[in-house]
């Protein structure tokens, strides 16, 4: 029988293998199984992080799936699921993981609930299952209410059913509590596999998250295989009882609009003085070093490659990027190491004229859309050598100047 019987639902909990030694299933598979049930939407929320979503994204684009971005955040004594509705919700997603990650050990991360409600706007909050604040002895009272005046109509209990002997009485207490606080109720299975033949795998990873082997794991890992994505038909049979939780599923997924396609990297603005803006200030110091690289007069046919340049590199919003490669070649001056770009930026006039390549390239007959192509869509890469005896100097100088919050080593 087709799902298109059954009311669809949407999976709002869902770890892939970037849920480190948790999840064991690709985000790509992830949305290729739910695309192959008729799933139309998946939220992918991975424990205190959003790494899959970039493979997640593609994959789900390709597919035609409503891709929900989300994390599983972990506090000191509780977890949240949070789903980002706008871009908003992502920001205060990514601050928030941010914060949490900075502060705690290496592969950890914990937040405070305070910080949590005050990163509530733009999100959804999804509270319950096994080891939650809600369904624990304690009553949550102060929690939730902090929760409910923070989230307001996006706060809503949810109610796992793995098919394990407490299922029935964490559900009657997330129910209870619901109640007393006014939360709606939605509907969700902890997926950690797309598959139910996953399940090994999921339990070797779980041991060797925690240390142990399958003998003596005990209740580490999890009782059954009932943690996968189930057809629309076994999760409408799995919630009978509450159809309501189950269409509110899709509402949830309805209200999170948010799309990687959204955002693009943009370069911080340099804090320039007298109001002078970046694309100003890279006009201003390209032509008077066109000025020194040419003291008999700069040539027509490199004015107009400049201007060329220039326009594009406007357009395209590399004015920053440009003004950065360019200071750092400066301190590097002033200091009398030793540095020089080189690869395809050698292509480029303007790099040329600010002291950042030594070739001139009108002169060399070179292809500037070599290094910058509209059509390409790709940042440029200037590529810059410096003395291997003295790069720490510069790296030093580069984290002071952007401070540590904004700059990184990234590869080496």
């Amino acid at each position: 029988m087709t799902s298109s019987y059954f009311p669809n639902y949407t999976p709002l909990w869902c770890k892939t293998n970037y849920s480190f030694l948790e999840g064991a299933s690709h985000p790509e598979e992830m949305i290729e199984e739910a695309n192959r049930l008729g799933i139309r939407s998946l939220a992918i929320t991975d424990r205190d992080g959003v790494y899959g979503i970039v493979r997640g994204y593609v994959k789900a684009r390709e597919l035609g799936v409503h891709l929900i971005i989300g994390s599983q955040v972990t506090t000191d004594d509780s977890t949240i699921v949070l789903l980002a509705k706008n871009r908003t919700g992502y920001a205060n997603l990514c601050r928030l993981i941010s914060i949490g990650r900075l502060r705690s050990p290496k592969g950890e991360s914990r937040v405070q609930w305070s910080e949590i409600c005050t990163h509530a706007e733009g999100l959804i909050a999804l509270w319950g299952g096994s080891n939650t604040l809600i369904t624990a002895n304690a009553d949550p009272v102060f929690v939730a209410r902090d929760l409910r005046d923070a989230f307001g109509d996006s706060f809503y209990a949810l109610l796992t059913r793995h098919q394990c002997p407490d299922d029935m009485t964490i559900e009657k207490r997330v129910r209870e509590r619901a109640a007393r606080f006014g939360i709606p109720t939605t509907a969700g299975v902890e997926v950690l596999y797309y598959h139910p033949a996953r399940r090994d795998l999921q339990d070797v990873l779980t041991c060797i998250r925690h240390g142990v082997t399958l003998s003596t794991a005990g209740r580490l890992i999890q009782p059954n295989s009932e943690h996968h994505l189930h057809t629309p038909y076994s999760f409408a049979s799995l919630y009978e009882d509450d159809p309501g939780s189950v269409a509110r599923t899709d509402e949830i997924a309805s209200r999170c609009t948010f799309s990687l396609s959204e955002i693009r990297y943009r370069y911080p603005s340099e804090a320039l003085p007298d109001g002078t803006t970046s694309t100003g200030r890279l006009r201003d110091l390209t032509f008077e070093g066109a000025n020194a690289r040419y003291p008999d007069g700069v040539p027509d046919d490199v004015t107009q490659q400049l201007e060329k340049e220039l326009v594009l590199i406007r357009k395209l919003d590399y004015d920053g990027y440009f003004l950065t490669m360019w200071e750092i070649v400066q301190f590097c001056r002033r200091k009398n190491i030793l540095c020089q770009g080189r690869g395809s930026a050698a292509n480029s006039a303007v790099c040329f004229c600010l002291g950042i390549t030594a070739i001139d390239p009108v002169r060399m007959g070179l292809l500037f859309e070599r290094f910058i192509s509209q059509e390409r869509a790709e940042p440029p890469d200037i590529d810059l050598d410096i003395e291997h005896n003295r790069r720490e100097e510069v790296i030093q100088w580069v984290y002071k100047k952007y401070g540590r919050t904004h700059a990184a080593m990234v590869a080496n």
